[in-house]
């Protein structure tokens, strides 16, 4: 038996340092099942007038309106000895990515800035641009790259250091932070974050629901939520899941300021 020890590959540094930050969190877990046929229909809509949302954008749009209603989950708690809590005024959202460098698959992400203030088209743009750009050219990993070509004990000290200042951990983090694995039949998952709170979607599947006296079939996904407890407290973020859930479902409700387009199309 052969076994091959080597440094971790420097494209992995970014993933070590977070992961070593958001150690500090301590974590709760909830999850709550979606009904989701509206957000189909309202992405089907949108599909005939030659506009692909994403289900992420779908979700991106509506917790960041969700916090609007509870902007007490809008913070951040830091520090040990010391702690102290931080209350933003701006509402970002951060996104992951599944991305290759180097012959690596890794993680990135990137923060989407004011998306309470942005239309769902919008927030979509931004998205297909940051999915567009090169890894290793791409002006939104920058960073990404930089913090990977420095040695790890530098990198962490590095980290840490934008991490313990309130401006530039708003603008690398943001008050969010959603995640898919929903392009395979991945039910749930809670992921790891260094926000307050952090979203992980499932895949959509069909499955037996009681409505009333009937059962009958529905798709249904699942919206997983960890939370900072230091943070915030269980019922706050339940209330908080439980307002997301139902904005969800009532999407088809929703005036739709790229409406009016949809129309001219159709």
């Amino acid at each position: 038996m052969t076994i091959k020890v080597e440094s971790l590959p420097p494209v992995r540094r970014h993933t070590f340092h977070f992961l070593e930050k958001a150690k500090e969190s301590h974590a709760i877990y909830l999850s709550t099942e979606i009904d989701a046929t509206a957000i189909m229909a309202r992405k089907a809509t949108f599909k005939q007038a030659s506009m692909n949302i994403s289900y992420v954008s779908f979700f991106l749009y509506t917790i960041s309106r969700a916090i609007e209603a509870y902007p007490e989950v809008n913070c951040s708690v830091q520090g040990r000895q010391y702690p102290k809590r931080w209350q933003f005024s701006s509402i970002d959202g951060k996104i992951t990515f599944d991305t290759r460098a180097k012959g690596e698959r890794i993680v990135t992400s990137s923060v989407l800035q004011a998306l309470n203030q942005k239309s769902l088209t919008a927030i979509q743009d931004e998205i297909n641009q940051i999915k567009s750009a090169s890894f290793e050219k791409g002006e939104q990993f920058k960073s990404i790259r930089r913090l990977q070509q420095l040695p790890t004990w530098l990198g962490r000290m590095i980290y840490n250091k934008i991490m313990k200042n309130p401006e530039t951990w708003q603008q690398t983090q943001g008050s969010f932070t959603v995640t898919s694995l929903g392009h395979v039949p991945i039910n749930s998952f809670f992921p790891m974050t260094s926000n307050t709170t952090c979203f992980g979607i499932g895949a959509i599947r069909r499955c037996p629901v009681v409505m009333e006296d009937d059962i009958v079939i529905r798709p249904m996904l699942t919206l997983s939520m960890s939370f900072d407890h230091r943070a915030i407290d269980g019922a706050l973020a339940a209330d908080f899941l439980h307002h997301i859930k139902h904005m969800i479902e009532d999407l088809g409700e929703e005036t739709w300021p790229e409406d009016q387009k949809i129309q001219a199309t159709t």
